[in-house]
């Protein structure tokens, strides 16, 4: 009994493979069309999973920086220090000097000179202070309140634009799996459709097959390894475009990268996520395939 039953599917499987072999342009459009289809969400969420890695390598302690007016005294920083300290939401605060700064922004090459050349410092004092809570109604008061205090400038939170962008790489990670979902919906389309016009030219041998006591199941099953093969194979195309992409782009990054003192490299695709992808396209090949002979025979009148 099991011998029998593996012997019927490796003989639908062989005949699926047989029909691919005899129409290898056909194939190859199909399977090209499915792999585009497969490898545009599996490329983007190549691209926003590096952004996400590169996020996660920022900055993103919560640091408030309080700029004072250039014409603050130093009568005025030690009255402002005081006053940063007795705000309730500050954990700690480090006071910068207009000096310290300057010599700091030296070190920096493409200024260095800049500066060199400027008869006065024209930097301001500052502070680096360190929030307690971070939740943005008691950030939002607290830089209310620094704001409201005499020769304050600016308050600046450096950590917003690193929280930004890790918002952004999660949204985006939503999106491509929205994206991601159309495309299956397409990659079940083109094989339903590729399935379909296969049908329609073996029309009388399934007729005559189902005439003789053929079962649904052993009409179908080839049509469903056809739809699987198909799908494996362009996932495979798929991941192979994607290396070959993420190769190309990330001898750029590695150079941009290392310009700004940087060690970060493109992730590729590693093995289990290419056995997830290929077995994906399986299935969704499958799934096309299955949705479309199951049409066939329900509205066939021998079925």
């Amino acid at each position: 009994m099991i011998s029998t039953w593996f012997s019927s599917h490796v003989q639908a499987c062989l005949r699926a493979f047989k029909r691919m072999v005899l129409a290898p342009m056909a194939t190859l459009i199909s399977t090209l069309v499915i792999g585009i289809a497969i490898m545009l969400p599996l490329g983007l969420y190549s691209v926003f999973s590096n952004i996400t890695s590169a996020a996660s390598r920022l900055n993103t302690e919560p640091n408030v920086n309080v700029y004072l007016q250039v014409v603050a005294k130093d009568d005025d920083v030690r009255d402002i220090e005081k006053r940063l300290q007795a705000i309730a939401n500050v954990a700690d605060v480090k006071f910068v000097s207009r000096e310290t700064a300057l010599t700091e922004m030296k070190r920096v090459a493409s200024v260095a000179d800049l500066l060199n050349g400027l008869d006065n410092n024209p930097l301001p004092h500052a502070f680096t202070l360190r929030p307690r809570a971070t939740d943005t109604a008691t950030l939002e008061q607290m830089r209310k309140d620094i704001a409201a205090l005499p020769k304050v400038d600016a308050v600046v939170m450096d950590f917003e634009w690193a929280k930004k962008l890790k918002r952004f790489a999660t949204f985006a990670e939503r999106l491509v799996m929205l994206l991601g979902a159309v495309l299956a919906l397409a990659v079940v389309f083109v094989t339903g459709n590729t399935i379909r016009l296969q049908i329609l030219t073996q029309k009388d041998e399934i007729e005559v097959s189902r005439l003789i006591g053929a079962t649904k199941r052993f009409v179908r099953r080839p049509f469903l390894y056809f739809g699987a093969l198909q799908g494996a194979l362009a996932g495979g195309v798929a991941v192979l475009a994607i290396v070959a992409l993420t190769w190309w782009a990330g001898k750029e990054v590695q150079a941009l990268t290392i310009s700004y003192g940087s060690d970060f490299q493109l992730h590729y695709v590693n093995p289990l996520q290419i056995i997830g992808i290929i077995a994906i396209g399986a299935f969704l090949g499958w799934l096309g395939a299955y949705l479309s002979v199951s049409m066939y025979l329900r509205n066939s009148r021998t079925a």
